[in-house]
């Protein structure tokens, strides 16, 4: 009887400090836990492209390490204002979190073309889309299925006068191949597959469901829980140091003698000859990309391709070990090459393809001339301090450059309300 009022004494004490500490931390005001990445429910599931951003999503915080802004979904599930006064001769832009923006609305690329341009912009970019998810988004927007296609028979309410295909070099080609590459689980963005072995071209799927629930169950604590805010922030200090030590120490045992092996990161820049899984792959990949000339061309409408490649700031140390480790290979036989690019830009010659390499353009502002090149001159300059996506000046400088070419290319008419 006397352990058991022990017992219930320490439990009734426990609850009590925890309560008072609770109570405590609410009067200081204690910074609730910043939950860093897209937001819980902002991204919804899709039949076709396994997951698109919400329709009709009210305003809701998107943080990441440099800034935060509010970020929302119209009714077509786009990262823009109503298409309710849209009109024929807009202009509609798809892509990946490099479109839809890591900057806010009003100083996104697609709101400054609008406003220089005098002529709606919609920007329906998806964060995580790769150039297969941007090809059915577009058709779901424009009213196309694979019959109307094929047939060439097409009548659309509102119809584009031009279309834009803002395409990542690293992450269209990877996001085709692994198609779908993520998913959504329990209102989260979550990995769905991988490439298991560069070798042999092998897919995965990736099971982070207890991950991804426990992921939003803190979010919801922390929202709810001054306690667990502190808690869970001395545990992730704990941890990122711990995992920075072990980093350290640990040595790969796939990497060898010369410190480099191939990753799902070198999928655009490997041999195609020497891996053929990857030519194959490619080919397909490049006959998505010809689909969009195909939308364009039925719908009336011209198309231009944006490119935006890797950058040395963030990439150089890794091709400097892939060409290095290159030399233990025969002329042609290596594993990475850096030259890939040329064959995407030859693709969109041969096809008619009108094209603006934005990153070189990035890359000439600041005397960049190969991956390898040391430095992080563009880091905040034209992307953000610590993340690798344009920052608002990078935005400012690719709307100026889309502006520009469309000037100089007469692709259309400057200046002309719409």
């Amino acid at each position: 009887m006397y352990n058991k009022k022990n017992v219930l004494t320490v439990i009734i004490s426990i609850i009590i400090s925890i309560l008072l500490i609770e109570f405590s931390l609410r009067i200081i005001g204690f910074n609730k836990y910043k939950f860093k990445g897209y937001p819980p429910y902002y991204l919804t599931r899709d039949t076709m492209n396994n997951f698109d951003i919400r329709k009709n999503i009210k305003g809701t915080y998107f943080i990441f390490n440099d800034s935060k802004f509010k970020v929302w979904g119209n009714e077509i599930g786009c990262f823009d204002e109503s298409i309710t006064n849209i009109e024929d001769g807009y202009i509609l832009a798809v892509g990946d979190s490099n479109s839809w923006g890591f900057v806010p609305y009003d100083k996104n690329w697609s709101y400054l073309l609008e406003k220089k341009l005098k002529r709606k912009v919609l920007n329906c970019g998806v964060p995580a889309y790769s150039t297969i998810q941007e090809l059915h988004k577009i058709k779901k927007i424009l009213g196309i299925d694979e019959g109307v296609l094929n047939k060439g028979d097409y009548r659309n309410i509102y119809k584009p006068s031009l279309i834009i295909l803002q395409y990542t070099f690293n992450n269209d080609f990877l996001g085709d191949y692994l198609f779908p590459q993520y998913k959504v689980q329990n209102k989260i963005l979550t990995t769905n597959k991988y490439l298991a072995h560069i070798n042999s071209g092998t897919i995965k799927e990736k099971n982070e469901d207890e991950n991804k629930f426990w992921k939003k169950f803190k979010y919801d604590l922390n929202e709810k829980f001054y306690l667990f805010r502190v808690l869970h922030r001395s545990h992730s200090f704990i941890r990122k140091k711990i995992k920075h030590s072990n980093n350290k120490k640990e040595t790969s045992s796939d990497r060898n003698n010369y410190g480099f092996y191939p990753s799902s990161f070198d999928l655009s820049y490997l041999n195609f000859e020497k891996f053929p899984w990857a030519k194959k792959a490619w080919k397909a990949h490049l006959e998505n990309i010809l689909e969009f000339k195909k939308i364009a061309d039925l719908s009336g409408a011209k198309l231009l391709f944006v490119f935006w490649g890797d950058l040395p700031d963030y990439s150089h140390k890794h091709f400097k070990k892939a060409l290095f480790a290159n030399r233990k290979y025969k002329k042609g036989m290596e594993d990475i090459t850096l030259d890939n690019d040329k064959l995407l830009f030859d693709f969109l010659e041969q096809n008619n393809i009108n094209y603006l390499n934005l990153s070189k353009l990035a890359w000439d502002l600041v005397g960049y001339k190969s991956l390898t090149d040391e430095g992080e001159k563009l880091r905040d300059v034209l992307i953000w301090k610590i993340d690798n996506h344009l920052n608002i000046e990078g935005n400012k400088f690719m709307s100026e450059k889309i502006y520009n070419k469309l000037l100089d290319d007469n692709i259309i008419v400057i200046g002309v309300d719409k």
